[in-house]
């Protein structure tokens, strides 16, 4: 089942009301997934301690699963072992973040209580998880996530995060990743928190998008915390098996190009062009004559509705691939905005997906 998660800590920089109300408002947004760092300062010891487990014991109320990093001194201060986690699932902990320092051996252990063990999904490799594996570990209790990176160019290739991600799916681990916010980074960096680097700078949305599209994981998560409302909205609102297509108009397209367009979810052929992909929806909403339109050059990206010159493909709808001349029995409609043009790559014979009309995410 796909799930849709956000991060939040107590105790840096926001306080236990900020942090409530935001799992209020992603929860309400359809948020199921929390990550948090449960690491508790010497000098904040007994202020924090208690707006922890009010924390936690809050968002599992909500109902969202709980994913925590933890140190062993957290640990002992919640009255918690390596050896005796009740104290964590009595307060609503589902999942404990494992990272580095534990042998096969431990988490072979910790695999065999009643919480699940969240691996590194970004430092594993095939022989640290066959080690795992291979040490009695419960393969039932094993989740991934990969990290997030705070500092511009640490973030992981989009060729690593898949040969990574692939480890654990081939073994039926859930595995997740984290999706910057544009609109509110995380101090002090301000660069946001994404697993991949190309998706540092971009918008929420298209960060989501190319990871529901690329198919290699079971949920997404915000790595930023408190982050703004239309953000959690649009990730929200996105479905794991359509992939949406952000397109700018142009200008002074008739009411049927638009109709053709976004109102319906279109197919791409199951033998689509070298060069188009084409929609095998579009010709039948061509219910008035296309007019033909200034002809222009069409770049990837572009997407275009065949006019009445065309004849029986009037109203075929195409994306284009790669760059073709002018056509004046072609009408350029919409392009795609820059940053979606990655999702090209993904729409392959018989996938579904929709245009959406772009407008700026915050």
């Amino acid at each position: 089942m796909w799930e849709y998660g956000i991060s939040a800590y107590v105790g840096l920089g926001h306080s236990l009301v900020e942090s409530l109300n935001y799992l209020k408002l992603a929860h309400s947004y359809g948020y199921t997934r929390l990550f948090t760092s449960l690491h508790i300062p010497e000098a904040n010891e007994e202020t924090l301690l208690n707006d922890i487990k009010k924390f936690i014991s809050s968002a599992a109320a909500l109902g969202f699963s709980i994913t925590a990093d933890i140190s062993p001194r957290t640990l002992s201060l919640l009255g918690a072992s390596f050896r005796n986690l009740s104290p964590l699932t009595a307060l609503g902990l589902s999942t404990l973040r494992i990272d580095y320092g534990f042998s096969p051996e431990e988490i072979a252990q910790l695999s065999l209580t009643a919480i699940e063990i969240e691996l590194n999904a970004s430092t594993a490799t095939h022989e640290i998880l066959q080690n795992i594996i291979a040490a009695g570990t419960d393969i039932k209790k094993l989740r991934a996530c990969h990290n997030y990176y705070p500092r511009p160019d640490t973030g992981l290739s989009f060729n690593l995060f898949a040969e990574r991600s692939q480890l654990f799916r081939a073994k039926g681990i859930p595995v997740l990743a984290f999706i910057p916010s544009k609109a509110s980074p995380r101090a002090p960096i301000f660069a946001g928190l994404p697993t991949l680097e190309k998706h540092r700078g971009c918008s929420s949305a298209a960060a989501a998008k190319e990871l529901l599209a690329s198919k290699l994981l079971d949920g997404i998560l915000f790595g930023d915390p408190s982050v703004a409302e239309k953000e959690l909205s649009n990730v929200a609102a996105l479905d794991p098996d359509i992939i949406e297509l952000a397109v700018v108009l142009e200008r002074n397209i008739s009411a049927i190009e638009r109709h053709i367009l976004f109102d319906t979810i279109h197919t791409n052929r199951l033998d689509p062009g070298e060069h188009v992909l084409r929609s095998q929806e579009s010709r039948n909403l061509a219910k008035d004559s296309i007019i033909p339109r200034s002809a222009n050059p069409r770049s990837p990206g572009t997407v275009t509705i065949d006019n009445q010159k065309y004849l029986r493909y009037m109203g075929e709808m195409q994306i284009v691939l790669t760059d073709l001349p002018a056509d004046e029995r072609v009408n350029t409609a919409a392009s795609i905005i820059p940053e979606e043009l990655p999702l090209l790559k993904f729409i392959g014979p018989g996938q579904p997906f929709r245009l959406k009309e772009y407008h700026h995410e915050a």
